[in-house]
């Protein structure tokens, strides 16, 4: 995870996108409230992340839903959960759960609420959590992954890979992203990689950026982009990936 806010929405170069439609597995939530909690309690201020939250409740208001925001990690209880069919974690840096709290309660009730058919999204620090834990965190298995210590503020390249999804499929299949991106050291054995992206230095390694998760009947999002507004309000990105992505964990 980078210091300071910084870097753009990504910008698309290239062309074809992924094939294919929604992944498989997950039957949504359509049956359940339409009203989704964007919690985004952090033990690192974002500045930018008050502007994340407008235009998420924007864009889910447009679909029909009621929002509610919270930074109270005991909103996120097996009562209250009942009341919601999505849940975000929106940037929530190093413990999510509070300092120096490992969230046991908070993650069983989130791992059942997504197990029974909820959806669970995620960006950028919503994965960058307990990053000394061996083994990993509960919460990062739920989530789908776990972003290490090291991180990239730049021009990285990314690709889409051949997982068929549809926060993929108007994407390009390479495009160039400005901004802050974190290494991914742990990514859950049942996380499908959708979004790849290679930055300069070390070993040009390829980092899991986007990944999707179809546990019980419920679906899991998470991106690494979106540290910054402008890569929501972003017409390739945030159209046609990281909105995407989060309508998708609705059953939309």
């Amino acid at each position: 995870m980078g210091g300071a806010d910084g870097g753009s929405g990504g910008t698309a170069a290239g062309s074809g996108g992924a094939a294919g439609a929604a992944g498989a597995g997950g039957s949504g939530n359509s049956t359940l409230p339409k009203r989704v909690l964007l919690y985004h309690f952090s033990t690192l201020v974002i500045s930018s992340v008050p502007a994340q939250i407008t235009l998420l409740k924007t864009q889910l208001t447009t679909w029909g839903y009621e929002v509610e925001d919270s930074v109270k990690p005991e909103d996120l209880s097996a009562t209250n959960l009942a009341r919601f069919g999505g849940v975000g974690m929106i940037n929530t840096c190093f413990e999510p759960f509070g300092a120096g709290k490992t969230g046991e309660t908070q993650t069983a009730a989130l791992k059942a609420f997504v197990e029974n058919g909820g959806g669970l999204f995620g960006t950028h620090c919503a994965s960058v959590t307990f990053q000394t834990a061996q083994p990993p965190n509960p919460y990062n298995a739920l989530i789908g992954g776990r972003g290490g210590d090291g991180s990239f503020d730049g021009k990285s390249a990314c690709v889409t890979t051949a997982e068929a999804h549809v926060s993929t499929m108007m994407l390009p299949a390479t495009f160039e992203f400005n901004g802050n991106l974190d290494n991914a050291d742990y990514v859950a054995d049942d996380s499908k990689v959708l979004v790849k992206c290679k930055w300069s230095g070390g070993a040009m390694k390829d980092h899991a950026v986007s990944w999707y998760r179809t546990p019980g009947k419920g679906r899991v999002f998470y991106t690494n982009f979106a540290k910054v507004d402008a890569d929501i309000s972003d017409a390739t990105l945030g159209q046609k990936h990281i909105l995407l992505g989060l309508g998708w964990t609705l059953g939309r």
